[in-house]
């Protein structure tokens, strides 16, 4: 699929970028990348509200002082759900009776800022991010197929930490989220009009 392909190459451009300056218990103390497993649970979503564990988040900084930084994120997710046998009202004289599989996928990217509470090995951390966010909402049914996909407006405020505990190695990171996008759905019987998501993100620090 081109979708996965373009990810691949814009994902290992990220880690080729930050592994040749590995040599210290962090790359510098004036910068930091971040490469995470990712952990989301949508809040209120009726598309697909099941909590989903297919996502990474990619996100390097630089800081312009001792204690913020500014830099760059991409992650991106899919939650399914699936749907028992149901009757769907799509008119006032069509009706579908039919078990479906919601697969929602998101990709939002833009800059990020950082604040760090400590300059030491172990770095508890608040941020947010702010940019866009591309989301395709595919509903299966059958042999069939609806789908619509769009832009909108994303934020996401976090709290963490980045811990060196060995020198000369990488570290590991950990953040729990929030994250708020404008992307509209509209399937069949299915609207929604913004994206609330809650989640963890489990990685390594470099």
């Amino acid at each position: 699929m081109k979708r996965v392909r373009n990810l691949f190459h814009t994902l290992l451009f990220v880690t080729v970028l930050g592994v040749p300056s590995v040599g210290k218990a962090q790359i510098s103390l004036d910068s930091y990348y971040n490469i995470d497993w990712q952990l989301n649970v949508p809040l209120g979503n009726n598309f697909s509200n099941e909590v989903s564990g297919w996502g990474m988040n990619f996100e390097g900084g630089y800081y312009i002082t001792q204690d913020i930084a500014v830099g760059a994120f991409l992650s991106f997710h899919t939650n399914n759900e699936y749907f028992s046998r149901r009757t769907l009202h799509l008119s006032p004289t069509l009706s579908l009776n039919t078990d479906q599989q919601h697969q929602m996928f998101t990709m939002p990217f833009g800059a990020l800022v950082r604040y760090r509470f400590i300059e030491s090995d172990f770095q508890p951390y608040a941020g947010m991010k702010l940019g866009v966010c591309y989301s395709e909402f595919n509903n299966y049914y059958y042999i069939f197929q609806r789908s619509s996909d769009k832009w909108g407006f994303f934020m996401s405020p976090e709290v963490g930490f980045n811990w060196y505990p060995w020198p000369n190695s990488i570290g590991f990171h950990m953040a729990l989220y929030y994250s708020f996008a404008t992307n509209k759905c509209n399937v069949m019987t299915y609207k929604q009009d913004i994206l609330n998501n809650f989640g963890v993100r489990l990685g390594v620090a470099f």
